[in-house]
C-alpha cells in the first residue's frame, strides 16, 4: 500500500509541477499562419518564456511585476475583443515612441530603418516565393529578416504616438499581416511571453507516407530566435 501511495503522490507533485511551470514560466504555442515568416512559419511548434511579463493573479486577468518588453522582441499576446485567441508578432514601438511606415519603410522617433535583400536560401521555406522576397530590416539595434510582396503597392502608415504601458505590433511577413496598423496598440499585461525557440517545425506542404503526414524541417526544429 505504501508504495502504491508514493506513486501515486509523486504523479500528483509532478502533474502539479507541470502546471505550475506552464502557469508561470514555460508554455507551447502552435503557429497556424504565415503571417511572421520568415522567422516563424505555419507548423512551428514554439515555447514562450512566460516569467518576464508578470505573475497572473489566479482566476482575474490581473497581473504583478509586470516589465515592458524590449524592442525586437518577438511575443505572445492575446487581444482584449478576443482573450481567447493567442498572436504572434514583433514588438517595434514602445511607449512614447512616434512610429510612421513611408512607402513600406519603418520609421521611429523619425529615424528610418534600413532594408537589403538576402539571398535567395533564406526564402526557401516562404511560401510562394515567386511572389515574394526576403530582406533585412536594420535599426535602433535590431536586425531581423523580413517578407515582402516583389509587387504590390506600398502603403503608409501613421504617424501615431505609442501610449504609455502600451506597445506597437508588427508581422514579419509585413504586407500579409494582420497587426498594431489595423488593431492598435497591445497594453502590457496583455503580453503572455517572449518567444525563445522553435522545438519542432512541420511541413504541411510537402507531405510523406502517401501524403498523409507532413515533412520535418529538421533545420528549424530546437532553434532559438534570433
Amino acid at each position: 500500500m505504501k508504495t502504491w501511495r508514493d506513486y501515486i503522490e509523486n504523479i500528483l507533485i509532478a502533474v502539479l509541477l507541470a502546471l505550475v511551470v506552464r502557469a508561470f514560466v514555460l508554455t507551447g504555442y502552435k503557429v497556424p499562419t504565415g503571417s511572421m515568416a520568415p522567422t516563424l512559419l505555419p507548423g512551428d511548434f514554439i515555447f514562450a518564456y512566460r516569467l518576464p511579463f508578470g505573475l497572473k493573479i489566479p482566476f482575474t486577468e490581473k497581473k504583478i511585476f509586470v516589465r515592458a518588453p524590449e524592442r525586437g522582441e518577438v511575443v505572445v499576446f492575446t487581444y482584449p475583443e478576443q482573450p481567447q485567441v493567442t498572436y504572434v508578432k514583433r514588438v517595434m514601438g514602445l511607449p512614447g515612441d512616434r512610429i510612421e511606415i513611408k512607402n513600406d519603410h519603418l520609421i521611429v522617433n523619425e529615424k528610418t530603418f534600413q532594408y537589403a535583400a538576402v539571398g535567395p536560401k533564406m526564402g526557401k521555406d516562404v511560401p510562394s516565393s515567386d511572389l515574394f522576397t526576403v530582406v533585412t530590416e536594420k535599426g535602433m539595434g535590431i536586425d531581423h529578416n523580413l517578407v515582402l510582396k516583389k509587387e504590390t503597392e506600398r502603403k503608409d502608415f501613421g504617424p501615431i504616438i505609442v501610449p504609455p504601458d502600451e506597445v506597437f505590433l508588427l508581422g514579419d511577413n509585413r504586407d500579409s499581416s494582420d497587426d498594431s496598423r489595423y488593431w492598435g496598440t497591445v497594453p502590457f499585461a496583455r503580453i503572455e511571453g517572449k518567444v525563445i525557440f522553435i522545438w519542432l517545425s512541420l511541413n504541411w506542404q510537402q507531405k510523406v507516407w502517401e501524403n498523409r503526414l507532413p515533412t520535418v524541417r529538421w533545420d528549424r526544429s530546437w532553434s532559438r530566435l534570433n
